[in-house]
């Protein structure tokens, strides 16, 4: 009979950042389910998830700094069949749209990285979040993240001016600026802003894997 293998014990360190992963996800995924039900305001919504993804993601980076993997402790901890809501808003194993390759994010090599990309990640999913339920894709909300969105996207390192995703950023910008702060989006733009933000948002984890594959 062949024995199973061992595993080695964990350093109290990496004990102490599973269990701070596993807090921060567990509580994403409640706000989350909150949010779709309708429990809980866009506004402090978006506060809120912006401050658990960049917690995830910093945590994820000195988890791996310690020799752990990120894919080790989804499955050990069973994250995916615990806390479904907050795998599918990190975007963990969901299918990318139709004729594109899902992306994860890339580990990333400082602190200060990892928060910008964050912020980042955190706007493009807020959108997403928003734009599905149509009818609080108020513009007082959209355009906000759109501008923020704009912004970070041009402050981070390596990323031209032109690239695609900062272009289309800033028409649905123009597209929406004008328009009364209370109006929601119509049906068929909250689709397409959807469907436009996941792309977004597999794009932007595609490139910082090949920007950290050329490291």
């Amino acid at each position: 009979m062949a024995m199973r293998e061992k595993k080695r014990p964990k350093k109290g360190k990496v004990v102490e950042l599973e269990a701070e992963l596993y807090g921060t996800i567990a509580t994403l995924d409640s706000i989350s389910e909150k949010f779709d039900e309708g429990d809980l305001q866009p506004a402090l919504y978006k506060r809120q998830f912006k401050s658990l993804v960049s917690d995830t993601i910093k945590t994820r980076q000195l988890l791996e700094a310690e020799g752990e993997t990120w894919d080790e402790f989804i499955e050990e901890e069973k994250i995916t069949e615990r806390f479904p809501t907050a795998v599918e808003k990190l975007r963990i194993g969901e299918r990318a749209p139709e004729g594109e390759e899902t992306v994860q994010l890339a580990p990333q090599t400082s602190a200060r990285m990892a928060a910008k990309t964050a912020d980042i990640v955190s706007d493009l999913i807020t959108l997403i979040d928003i734009a599905k339920l149509g009818d609080v894709a108020k513009m007082s909300l959209i355009v906000p993240l759109l501008d923020d969105a704009i912004i970070l996207l041009t402050k981070y390192p390596n990323f031209p001016p032109d690239y695609w995703i900062l272009v289309a950023l800033k028409d649905w910008r123009n597209q929406l600026q004008g328009r009364d702060p209370h109006h929601t989006l119509i049906p068929e733009e909250a689709k397409q802003l959807e469907f436009q933000a996941v792309r977004w948002l597999n794009d932007f984890k595609r490139r910082l894997r090949e920007m950290a594959a050329d490291e």
